[in-house]
């Protein structure tokens, strides 16, 4: 028997699909990504189309999914054999959280485990792959700001939230961010970023070394597996979700333009405090995480001047893209004004305020840095932020807006 061919069950559509709203000519799409790279060729679906993928949630039969085709369909009957082949024709697709796509996920995860080092993800795609273009595609980042000195220098770096936004479109900000810390010469980097797939854990961490064009950085083994330990079951079983994400991956790419690669890193992705905002009023409330927070802290107090701390985050992403209804530039003043509360709140080092204004607003602009900088907040505990630029980018096509920005904390 076909897994579809049971009438009691229906594999859930997967949850790690992001289905990006666009308009193709003229008319209302989405486009499937995937992360995992299983669906090899760009999949454009119709908004009726997805109307009917959505009401496969792990939940309904064949059946029931027979009865909602037939209601849609204002009552023109479609056969459950029909209802099957379409199942068949997802999964085929890898479009379902089948035992198809379980299989070759387990591979996929397999692999990567056992790889030693973190593969460039991004190379060739977000920008180039040779080392040569790299290095001259980066050098052009700096020449707006070459003679340039950058506000507050005198004064020692300590932490850097910087963009991870596609390098483009977040030239200008990325610029601000690491012209700052051109004259520093970090030993180790404390590495933070947004673990976008990342669901069921507050962190993962990974200890294989970093291959870019511009070489490879080592990871300090030692702290990784001590935090790891520290963290135990808020921390991911395995360091998959390292694999495609580009948080850090751009981060590394500007310090090794900057600094070589005699630095090493402590590189942790955070996941989603959403589902805990309420339940807390801070991350050094959050049972094991402030424990893991003390052993950062400790390796910024023993690394001293020797060590960095980057957070590489965005702000605030709304529009349809993202879950709202209306459109990006309908949100944008009230956007701005939220955004700016939580710079406000960073340079003034108030991770309450922080997270309590996040709160307030029940999460609504999706701040994807929002636990990487909290966390970064309690640890520099103390610290000045210094604001260094901000931006918006809106994409037309989704109707759809992503801002970031770029602070020191000295």
């Amino acid at each position: 028997m076909r897994e579809f061919d049971n009438p009691d069950y229906i594999p859930r559509l997967r949850s790690d699909l992001e289905f990006i709203p666009a308009q193709y000519q003229g008319k209302p799409v989405r486009i499937v990504r995937d992360s995992l790279g299983l669906i090899a060729k760009s999949l454009v679906f119709p908004e009726e189309t997805i109307a009917v993928i959505s009401l496969i949630d792990g939940k309904r039969t064949v059946r029931d999914l027979q009865l909602e085709l037939i209601r849609i369909n204002n009552g023109c009957f479609i056969e459950s054999e029909t209802v099957s082949e379409l199942l068949a024709n997802l999964d085929s697709s890898f479009l379902l959280e089948s035992n198809n796509y379980l299989k070759e996920k387990e591979n996929i995860v397999n692999a990567f485990v056992k790889e030693k080092t973190r593969k460039p993800y991004l190379a060739g795609k977000s920008y180039p792959d040779s080392e040569p273009e790299l290095r001259d595609y980066l050098a052009s980042f700096f020449r707006s700001s070459k003679g340039k000195k950058p506000e507050g220098e005198s004064k020692k770096i300590r932490a850097l939230l910087a963009p991870h936004i596609e390098l483009e479109v977040g030239r200008k900000v990325y610029v601000d961010a690491y012209s700052t810390i051109q004259n520093l010469n970090p030993q180790k980097v404390l590495l933070f970023g947004v673990g976008h797939s990342l669901e069921d854990h507050l962190l993962s961490l990974t200890d294989k070394d970093f291959q870019t064009p511009l070489g490879t950085v080592s990871t300090d083994k030692e702290s990784i597996d001590l935090l790891r330990k520290t963290g135990r079951k808020i921390v991911a079983p395995n360091d998959f979700t390292h694999r495609s994400e580009h948080s850090l991956e751009f981060q590394i790419i500007f310090l090794q333009f900057l600094f070589g690669n005699t630095f090493s890193i402590i590189p942790v992705l955070f996941g989603s405090f959403h589902k805990i905002l309420n339940s807390f009023y801070r991350p050094s409330d959050i049972p094991l995480l402030k424990d893991v927070l003390k052993i950062f802290k400790s390796i910024i107090d023993e690394g001293g001047s020797d060590i960095l701390a980057v957070a590489g985050v965005d702000f605030s992403h709304i529009g349809p893209k993202f879950g709202h209804r209306q459109s990006a530039r309908s949100m944008m003043a009230e956007t701005r004004a939220q955004d700016d509360w939580l710079i406000d709140a960073i340079c003034r080092n108030d991770v309450k305020e922080f997270w309590k204004e996040t709160q307030m607003s029940g999460g609504r602009f999706n701040v994807c840095g929002f636990s990487a900088i909290s966390c970064l907040l309690e640890i520099f505990s103390g610290a000045e932020g210094m604001y260094l630029g901000y931006d918006i980018w809106e994409e037309a096509i989704t109707q759809s807006a992503v801002s970031f920005a770029a602070i020191a904390l000295h």
